[in-house]
C-alpha cells in the first residue's frame, strides 16, 4: 500500500498564480497459487482514497484472478466474437491514446491527422477528456501551460470532435487549446496528454461488476479476452496494428467457461474502434486514467493452437 500527496502550482512574473493539490492512495495484492506444480499468480489493484480501501475484498479479487486460470489451456486459431473485459480494453485505449494527440498528429505520428468531423469509431462510442472526472482523486484545473481545462468529448457518437492540444500545435492549426499541455515537472518539456480518458459505457454504470454477464450472453460462444501483454513490442501506435500475447476464457452458451491461455489476437485499434457492436456499462479504469467498458466485437483474429 502507498500513499502519496502532491501539488500542482505555475506562477508567473505576469500574474500568473496557479495551485492544485492532490492526494492519492493505492493499494495492489499479487497471490501466488500452486497447483500440480505450476504457478498462477493474479493481481489487483485499487487507487482512489484510502478510507474508501476493503484490503479483503482486494485481496479476495485478486486469489480468485489467480485460482480462475488454474488448468488453462489454449484455443484453435480462428476467427471468434469476442469479448474484451473493460480493463483490458481500458489498456488498448491507454496504449493507443497518442494517436489522439495533436502534436504526434503534426509530427505525422497519427492517423487521425486532419480527421477531425470525420467518423472513426462505432456510431454509439465517444470518448471522453474529463480532468474533473467525479471518480477520480486526481483532478486538475489547469494544464502544464496554466490553461484552464475541462471536459471534452474528444469522440462523439463515432465522430472526432478534437485532437488534442495544448498552445503551440492549438496555434498551429489555427484552433483553441483544448487544455492538454503535459509537463510533469518545470524542467520538463511540454507536450501534449489527457486526463481522465475513457470510453463511455452504455447507460448508467454498473457498479462493482466483475463479468459483463450481458455481454457474454449476447456472444452466445467465443472468447472473453480478459489480459493482453507485449504492448511495448506487439502495439504500433502510428499504424494501429497489433498482435498479443492473451489469456482469457472461453465463452460457451452465454456464460465464462473454461480458462484459456497462450494464444495471440491481432488485429488493428481503428478497425477496433468501427466493428465494436456493444458496450458493456461495466466502466473500469487502469493506472486511474484510462477508461472503458467491456466490449462486444463479432470477429476478432486469434492464433492458438493449430
Amino acid at each position: 500500500m502507498a500513499y502519496a500527496g502532491e501539488k500542482y502550482a505555475l506562477y508567473n512574473s505576469n500574474g500568473l498564480d496557479l495551485e492544485d493539490k492532490v492526494t492519492l492512495s493505492m493499494c495492489y495484492a499479487i497471490p501466488l497459487v500452486a497447483d500440480g506444480g505450476e504457478m498462477y499468480d493474479g493481481f489487483e489493484m485499487k487507487r482512489g482514497n484510502l478510507k474508501d480501501f476493503d484490503i479483503k475484498a482486494i485481496a479476495a479479487d485478486a486469489v480468485e484472478n489467480a485460482v480462475s486460470t488454474i488448468g488453462a489451456g489454449s484455443v484453435p486459431s480462428g476467427k471468434y466474437t469476442a469479448v474484451i473485459s473493460n480493463k483490458t480494453m481500458a489498456t488498448l485505449l491507454m496504449t493507443y491514446s497518442s494517436v489522439f494527440s495533436a502534436e504526434a498528429a503534426q509530427k505525422g505520428l497519427s492517423l487521425l491527422n486532419g480527421k477531425e468531423g470525420e467518423k472513426i469509431a462505432a456510431d454509439f462510442i465517444t470518448i471522453v477528456d474529463d480532468p474533473m472526472y467525479h471518480d477520480n482523486v486526481i483532478k486538475r484545473t489547469f494544464d502544464g501551460e496554466g490553461v484552464a481545462t475541462y471536459a471534452k468529448n474528444v469522440v462523439e457518437k463515432g465522430v472526432l470532435n478534437t485532437l488534442l492540444h495544448n498552445l503551440k500545435t492549438a496555434a498551429k492549426a489555427g484552433v483553441k487549446s483544448t487544455g492538454n499541455a503535459g509537463r510533469p515537472s518545470y524542467a520538463s518539456v511540454i507536450s501534449v496528454s489527457p486526463f481522465t480518458f475513457y470510453i463511455q459505457p452504455e447507460g448508467n454504470v454498473q457498479e462493482k461488476a466483475k463479468v459483463p454477464e450481458e455481454l457474454l450472453r449476447k456472444a452466445e460462444n467465443g472468447v472473453y479476452v480478459t489480459d493482453v501483454t507485449g504492448l511495448h513490442a506487439g502495439a504500433n501506435p502510428v499504424t494501429g496494428d497489433f498482435s498479443l500475447s492473451a489469456k482469457g476464457f472461453l465463452i460457451t452458451e452465454g456464460k465464462k467457461g473454461a480458462p484459456v491461455k497462450n494464444f495471440t489476437v491481432s488485429g488493428n485499434f481503428f478497425e477496433l474502434l468501427k466493428n465494436v457492436e456493444i458496450l458493456g456499462r461495466d466502466l473500469d479504469f487502469v493506472q486511474g486514467t484510462f477508461g472503458s467498458p467491456s466490449v462486444l466485437v463479432r470477429e476478432l483474429a486469434i492464433a492458438g493452437k493449430v
